[in-house]
């Protein structure tokens, strides 16, 4: 069984009182069990004020993670906070590294997870992952590297994001120091109690005239019904100002006609040529339909995709797309605190998201690694 432990703390700049009111929030002595691991989740400024690095300096465990720009546990929701979750088994064992990003091959270096891997006998049961925000490797790239030499182990978490518009300081966490290019990764071996959930858009906000993506790289939309990605959508009513302001402003629906659910790609600029650069990979030959997201479609979703999850004795680990907060206007905590009521006192960590990463059951029923955009994945353990 895992058991669970959070805390927060909006000390950005007092690392002393940072960790002093971490520490007490945890009250490890009181709670921590043989093996654990901290998630972190917090606002960019805790990594420049060195704050991050005296807290995970204080923690008598591995912590791992990433940036975010709106973060809650337990009654604590805020834009500029730290929050962390300590998961703390007897019977389950948490090992966390850093996988540097190698740009030529465009993914996990393969060397170095094989290293991290090979520490044990068997593989890990399921993998939490911190990807970085990257324009030149997409998570997908990063997911498909990993599976490579996983074979398929299920991969559940978030790629970095933060408040500023490049997205300079989206880092990911690994224990107190903050990486642009690696992904962090924390194995968990033994038999823990897991279940997955996406709360994604909902049908009704999807367009029923689909398309077929005819010409693709990767995360690079070429060519959608023998025109250029541009062409396209232009044709479909979207102008190419809009566009060019990518997250947030047109979902595209892709379904891998394989079985699997449809995943929602954000759209983060276009080319020269003409053609879309994705959050996320658009294979040739998926069909293609445009959604969109609002403030009523993102709170449903999340409370019918919570709801039957929440337990007093599980924790929901939970990564919500950055386009999602931006839906919401003004009120950009609203599904963070509807979180929180869903919750209803039961365990829970929230945060934005540059993408979200989460498993779901093909056709046969066997769990398949996504990398999602405009979504909220959800993981239960216990």
């Amino acid at each position: 069984m895992i058991k669970s432990i959070c805390a927060a703390t909006r000390e950005a700049d007092d690392a002393r009182a940072a960790v002093a009111e971490i520490t007490a929030g945890l009250d490890l002595e009181n709670h921590l069990l043989a093996n654990s691991i901290g998630i972190i989740s917090c606002f960019s400024d805790f990594d420049e004020t060195g704050v991050l690095k005296e807290i995970c300096e204080a923690l008598p465990f591995d912590c791992i993670g990433a940036t975010t720009c709106l973060g809650a546990v337990g009654t604590e929701i805020d834009q500029i906070i730290f929050t962390i979750t300590v998961l703390t088994s007897d019977d389950c064992r948490f090992e966390a590294a850093m996988i540097p990003i190698d740009n030529n091959a465009k993914g996990a270096d393969s060397k170095a997870l094989s290293d991290f891997l090979q520490k044990n006998k068997t593989m890990p049961a399921m993998m939490l992952s911190y990807f970085p925000m990257m324009t030149e490797v997409s998570g997908d790239m990063i997911m498909a590297s990993i599976e490579k030499v996983t074979g398929g182990v299920p991969l559940f978490g978030t790629a970095a994001v933060d408040h500023t518009m490049d997205y300079s300081t989206a880092k990911t966490i690994y224990n107190g120091v903050a990486f642009r290019e690696a992904a962090i990764l924390c194995a968990i071996y033994g038999e823990p109690h897991v279940t997955y959930e996406v709360a994604a858009l909902n049908e009704d906000k999807v367009r029923k005239q689909k398309a077929i993506i005819t010409a693709s790289n990767g995360n690079i939309l070429i060519e959608v019904n023998g025109k250029t990605a541009l062409e396209y959508l232009e044709e479909i009513g979207l102008t190419k100002q809009e566009l060019a302001t990518g997250l947030g402003i047109v979902p595209l629906v892709v379904d891998h006609q394989d079985g699997t659910k449809p995943v929602a790609r954000a759209v983060f600029g276009l080319t020269d040529e003409g053609y879309a650069f994705c959050g996320g990979a658009m294979p040739e030959g998926a069909t293609l339909a445009i959604g969109r997201v609002d403030f009523e479609d993102v709170l449903s979703t999340t409370e019918s995709s919570l709801r039957p999850l929440a337990d007093k004795d599980s924790l929901v680990l939970s990564y919500s797309c950055m386009a999602r907060y931006l839906s919401l206007g003004a009120d950009y905590s609203a599904e963070a605190e509807m979180m929180r009521e869903t919750a209803g006192g039961a365990p829970y960590h929230f945060a934005c998201s540059g993408g979200e990463i989460c498993p779901l059951p093909d056709a046969d029923g066997k769990l398949r690694n996504f990398y999602h955009n405009y979504t909220n994945v959800f993981c239960k353990i216990n």
